[in-house]
């Protein structure tokens, strides 16, 4: 893994703070959805770029298995979130309730794969709380695009109770983890698998805004932002793949190497 041009860390803090005023911002018009595009894009980098750091000590089969739980971690406080809003009839709480939630949650999961099965990686905790509030954060925010508002009522309506819940929360998983991935080995690159992110994040935006013509007039606006975004994002990680790549054929087979060993 090349070293890091962006720190995590600026990508955390820059991720849940601005994350989180854009899906509290959901609720204005035309503009709401819009915050929320931004949001899960900001999830996915941040989601992405944790999992290049735990790829780097060779978990193998481990890195889709953690994104998995991690994401299972962010339902279950999304869910937890929501009940928590409304037992306390405090709607505005839930996007911040989730998350701390996800943050508890994921880091005792953390402790328990330290002390119980042994899994001694100092970046470990942090790791999985960044997964989790990711993970959070991204599916919050789509559904927050689809039900127009991070109000728990309209997103009962809107997404869990349709079943709309369980396909965001596959999408978020396929953001976070499917760049790296397809990126990963020893030349992978920071630019090149955050591009590929930002792409995959904007393509099941797509898929949301088309869904989301049954609940906002404004779907049209937000298809399009999502098209142009996968466009350039998706040719930004086709020419860091070229520019990286050994060499490049565009047809027949790879080239047989008749050198001297």
């Amino acid at each position: 893994m090349a070293d890091d041009l962006i720190p995590n860390q600026i990508i955390t803090l820059v991720t849940i703070i601005g994350g989180l005023l854009c899906i509290y911002g959901t609720n204005i018009s035309i503009l709401g959805g819009i915050l929320a595009i931004v949001a899960s894009i900001l999830a996915a980098v941040l989601g992405t770029n944790t999992l290049r750091h735990v790829g780097k000590y060779s978990l193998g089969t481990g890195v889709p298995s953690i994104v998995y739980m991690l994401t299972a971690v962010a339902l279950v406080s999304y869910l937890t979130g929501i009940v928590v809003s409304l037992y306390l009839n405090q709607t505005w709480i839930f996007p911040l309730i989730s998350l701390i939630i996800a943050a508890i949650i994921s880091l005792t999961v953390s402790e328990i794969c330290k002390h119980i099965f042994n899994i001694q990686i100092e970046i470990l905790s942090k790791s999985f709380i960044s997964i989790a509030v990711a993970s959070l954060l991204l599916m919050m925010s789509m559904s927050t695009l689809v039900a127009k508002s991070y109000e728990p009522s309209l997103i009962i309506d809107n997404v869990i109770n349709n079943g709309m819940i369980i396909f965001i929360m596959i999408a978020s998983v396929m953001v976070i983890q499917n760049p790296y991935n397809a990126c990963m080995g020893p030349n992978e690159d920071q630019y090149r698998t955050l591009s590929l992110s930002v792409a995959n994040g904007f393509l099941m935006l797509v898929i949301l805004s088309a869904i989301s013509l049954l609940t906002t007039e404004y779907w049209i606006y937000y298809m399009i932002i999502s098209v142009i975004g996968w466009f350039i994002f998706f040719r930004k990680y086709v020419l860091y793949t070229k520019h990286q790549a050994a060499s490049i054929r565009r047809y027949g087979l790879w080239p047989i190497d008749d050198g001297d060993d």
